[in-house]
């Protein structure tokens, strides 16, 4: 396979992957430790069990939800479809006010709103890393005469 062959194949995969309005899976989940003392907990990242969590289609992308109490106590969590207020940015984000801290994991790959992040790597990461090895392949090939 030639080096030309080897990034049409790459920028038609990451033509698939990222197609802008393509819906998405993500997890689906909520807990409140002071909302109802009888539910058990499978969706904070310490209990999360993605066999037992509901799985919904999100057109935007995928978020996760922390919200503490101005003690640092956990108010709720979630695992929802983002919003069109959530800015993807495939990353978390921490907001503080004098009454709570919000901790919001945003991302746009399936379920990528799971309790483990390590080691997941987003489809345009994936693109970018093969494309820069392929560029470095395909440079370290090219004979070019010494002066």
């Amino acid at each position: 396979m030639t080096w030309l062959t080897q990034i049409a194949t790459v920028l038609v995969l990451a033509m698939t992957l990222l197609t802008p309005g393509g819906a998405i899976d993500c997890f689906l989940c909520s807990y409140s430790p002071r909302g109802n003392s009888t539910r058990t907990d499978r969706c904070t990242d310490e209990n999360f069990v993605k066999e037992e969590t509901e799985v919904g289609t999100c057109s935007l992308g995928c978020e996760s939800v922390l919200i503490k109490d101005i003690n640092g106590e956990m108010e709720s969590f979630h695992r929802n479809c983002a919003t069109k207020s959530t800015m993807i940015t495939n990353s978390c984000e921490t907001l503080k006010t004098i009454l709570l801290t919000k901790r919001v994991c945003s991302c746009d790959w399936p379920y990528c709103n799971s309790a483990s992040r390590h080691g997941v790597v987003s489809p345009s990461k994936m693109v970018a890393i093969v494309t820069t090895a392929m560029a470095v392949s395909w440079w370290s090939t090219l004979r070019i005469p010494r002066i």
